[in-house]
């Protein structure tokens, strides 16, 4: 329950004073709440200690737990990394306090995706990778063109018919020269939404092929043109949203890929022990 909905919920149980830091966090949302205490005492001339009790109230661990999640709130409305800068930690957050929100909000990233995640709508996916006789092409650019790497990576083993598409405002669309309507798009796109991106999946659904997408938001652009959709989390403390749920996801797709193509898979493992050697791919 968000900060709003708790003050909704609790109204009729507020004392004068708590009254008073309710309307005043009310009148000034989100600021006030990304402030100190002290500073919320001082605005309201009440003492900090009872707005951190106030906090406890609502149902919060601790009043840092409820301007996590203000933040948490803010940045996922907030679109580049400059806008971002004003609601991160400062260089006063200790490194300690820093690793230890970030670890926690991480975590709560990969529980939150996974937890949303549509089984069948995941089945359906892993299905038809399999089926498909045309091509899988996969497209991410900027912070997710290492995704889309990792998802053309691992499926390059377990099948022979994924393209990474070249992701060169040039390129894109000789890369897509040859699709049709039996192949599959895999697309990964966060805000701020690639356009190559949002022009693949709308090109793939106007001849008839479907649209697997990875993205942050049911609001995404690509949303309206994805037979498959998967939403991942992307909070962060930092100035930078984070990837490690969209990382997991993607994992998850290749691992069900791999463990359905499993005597195959070996096979191709084999061969691909032979040629790596043969080029010098790893150093042991």
């Amino acid at each position: 329950m968000a900060l709003l909905e708790r003050l909704e919920v609790e109204q009729a149980h507020l004392t004068a004073s708590e009254r008073q830091i309710a309307q005043y966090l009310i009148a000034h949302y989100p600021q006030a709440i990304l402030a100190s205490a002290s500073s919320i005492g001082r605005a309201t001339k009440i003492s900090a200690a009872t707005v951190v009790r106030f906090f406890a109230k609502l149902g919060y661990g601790s009043f840092a737990e409820a301007q996590e999640e203000i933040r948490r709130e803010v940045a996922m409305k907030l679109n580049s990394p400059m806008d971002r800068m004003a609601i991160v930690d400062t260089n006063a957050t200790s490194t300690e306090a820093f690793l230890a929100r970030f670890h926690a909000l991480e975590v709560d990233n990969i529980k939150a995706t996974f937890q949303q995640i549509d089984i069948s709508n995941f089945e359906a996916l892993v299905a038809s990778i399999l089926a498909t006789k045309g091509k899988i092409y996969i497209i991410g650019e900027k912070n997710s063109q290492p995704i889309a790497f990792l998802i053309w990576a691992h499926l390059n083993i377990c099948l022979d018919n994924v393209v990474l598409v070249d992701t060169g405002q040039a390129m894109v669309a000789d890369r897509l020269l040859w699709a049709g309507a039996g192949d599959l798009l895999i697309c990964v796109s966060v805000r701020r939404y690639s356009p190559n991106g949002l022009r693949a999946a709308q090109y793939f659904r106007s001849i008839g092929a479907d649209v697997a997408v990875l993205t942050d938001n049911a609001l995404s652009p690509l949303m309206p043109h994805a037979t498959f959709r998967l939403l991942v989390q992307t909070a962060s403390v930092s100035v930078f949203d984070s990837y490690t749920a969209m990382m997991s996801v993607a994992g998850a797709i290749v691992g069900a890929v791999a463990r359905l193509r499993r005597n195959a898979l070996y096979a191709t493992l084999k061969r691909g022990e032979d040629l790596w050697s043969r080029f010098g791919t790893f150093l042991g």
